[in-house]
């Protein structure tokens, strides 16, 4: 069993990591509870209930009682500090040119 805690973490999806994004925009830590809905995360209902789902399977957020509150494990901070958004890509520059 030493084996499945070695494993590397799954590659989180955009959806995910825009969720993960709102607790760390409203600076929430461990076992804090914050209520959050699609709108707060700037997503689509769906997208948003699938990729909540998939952090609560992954013990990364805990739904708390009252509707729309959920809190983050500590593995789930943990994860919300490494979580980048995919970022555009920057654009291109061209190289400097010497006057020789």
């Amino acid at each position: 069993m030493v084996a499945s805690k070695l494993q590397k973490p799954q590659q989180m999806t955009p959806s995910e990591c825009s969720i993960l994004a709102c607790f760390r925009r409203f600076q929430a830590g461990p076992d804090e509870m914050l209520f959050l809905n699609p709108v707060d995360c700037k997503m689509q209902p769906t997208p948003f209930r699938n990729a909540m789902h998939s952090l609560i399977r992954q013990s990364l957020v805990v739904k708390e009682r009252p509707k729309n509150a959920y809190s983050l494990t500590r593995n789930g901070y943990d994860r919300s500090i490494a979580a980048v958004l995919p970022a555009k890509p920057a654009p291109r520059s061209t190289p400097a040119r010497t006057g020789r």
